[in-house]
């Protein structure tokens, strides 16, 4: 059964819910990634729990399928909004009573192996929620919320965590965040394909993979993103133990970081719109090499508050293609499987690589690894850069099929 056109009253209703739940969530999500692996490191914890920390959404990825198998037929909508009150309710419960660095990481494991959870789902809903040349703005300008939200507490964060428990901030900013998780039960997915049948998850990623083209998109993808999420199990403790950064200083780059997405955000939006996702994914991809070389070359911490203003760029472009590039690479009627794989093949590179990261650590020191992380870096670009011109953009394709239809149907 085709999805029913997206009715403009629907649509407006929906950004709004989507508005208030990212800006409830840009206030805890901006404290949980800037502090959760510097604290955990400035308790006495491990590259090995710092690595932990920095895997633990992709370990949530490399589960998806589990979830997607078992949540499959449930209205989309229902999914996102149910895993997401629930993630929180387990961070605040294990905030509550976390005394140790490890137990801090084990909590921020599970917050992430069920927020995870839906990533198929908020695909799929995203897809039914907007039109296709609306999408990528609407998500846009929804990420502007959750990017002020993030400045606001960043910054704030920043400057009352050593003299708050660092655990009674996280726990008080994920309270913050469950009305907009809520929220999500009264969006109207009108838009969203009837489920298929259940089917096992694995079967699914074979199915995908199949698809030559997709699987070697994965593959670039995969080499880009091991070398990228290594450097993200190092970056914690250069900020700790080589630079030295106060928390105050890392809640000012955070803080950066997000009021540079918000420009950010708008302008992928209208390009993504416009053009071809997966090219401007691959831009954005290239511009990320600037931040392990930024850590590599800087001489003080002070030298890396314009790799924030890169950063911000390349996360506000990441959290909209990571979603509209499977939209333009899905054949259509199969963007859940789609997004099934994708997030699973981004399990598996993300938990390899910080573990592999830790492990250098303990045989060359931290900027050397960055080095070997910039090297996967460079290669998945090469192979990125050769597949992206094999898919046309969303647009085109939709202009494509309309046409196709009315061919068929005459004058």
């Amino acid at each position: 059964m085709p999805p029913r056109p997206h009715s403009p009253d629907v649509v407006l209703r929906n950004f709004r819910i989507d508005l208030f739940s990212a800006i409830c969530a840009g206030a805890y999500a901006a404290v949980l990634v800037a502090f959760m692996p510097v604290v955990v490191r400035r308790m006495g914890g491990s590259s090995f729990d710092v690595a932990l920390v920095v895997a633990a959404p992709f370990i949530g990825h490399l589960l998806s399928p589990v979830f997607i198998y078992l949540l499959s037929g449930l209205r989309p909508a229902h999914v996102v909004a149910g895993t997401t009150t629930l993630s929180r309710l387990v961070f605040i419960a294990g905030m509550l009573v976390a005394t140790t660095p490890l137990v801090l990481a084990l909590t921020t494991l599970a917050f992430w192996i069920v927020t995870i959870a839906n990533i198929a789902a908020y695909t799929t809903l995203m897809a039914a929620m907007y039109p296709d040349g609306e999408r990528a703005r609407a998500m846009g300008r929804v990420r502007i919320g959750a990017a002020v939200a993030g400045i606001a507490s960043a910054a704030i964060s920043g400057m009352v965590i050593d003299a708050v428990p660092a655990t009674f901030v996280f726990a008080g900013v994920a309270a913050i965040s469950l009305p907009g998780a809520l929220a999500f039960f009264w969006i109207r997915d009108e838009g969203h394909e009837a489920p298929g049948p259940r089917r096992p998850a694995l079967a699914v990623v074979r199915e995908v993979w199949a698809d030559r083209r997709y699987a070697r998109l994965l593959r670039a993808f995969t080499v880009f993103g091991l070398g990228n999420l290594m450097n993200f199990a190092v970056i914690p403790i250069l900020l700790v133990d080589h630079f030295d950064a106060p928390n105050a200083f890392v809640g000012g780059m955070a803080a950066l970081q997000a009021a540079t997405a918000i420009i950010a955000y708008l302008v992928w939006g209208r390009l993504i719109d416009r053009g071809s996702s997966l090219r401007l994914s691959s831009f954005n991809q290239t511009l990320l090499l600037l931040v392990p070389l930024g850590y590599l070359l800087a001489p003080n911490v002070w030298y890396l508050l314009p790799l924030s203003v890169v950063g911000g760029i390349v996360n506000a472009g990441f959290d909209i293609t990571f979603h509209t590039n499977v939209v333009q690479a899905a054949p259509r009627g199969k963007v859940l499987e789609y997004a099934t794989a994708q997030s699973f093949v981004l399990g598996i590179r993300g938990t390899i690589a910080p573990f592999a990261a830790s492990a250098l650590m303990g045989i060359i020191e931290p900027r050397a690894v960055l080095l070997v992380g910039m090297t996967f870096m460079v290669a998945g670009l090469a192979i990125l850069y050769r597949v992206v011109p094999e898919f046309a953009p969303v647009n085109e394709s939709s202009r494509r099929a309309v046409a196709t239809t009315e061919v068929a149907a005459g004058p």
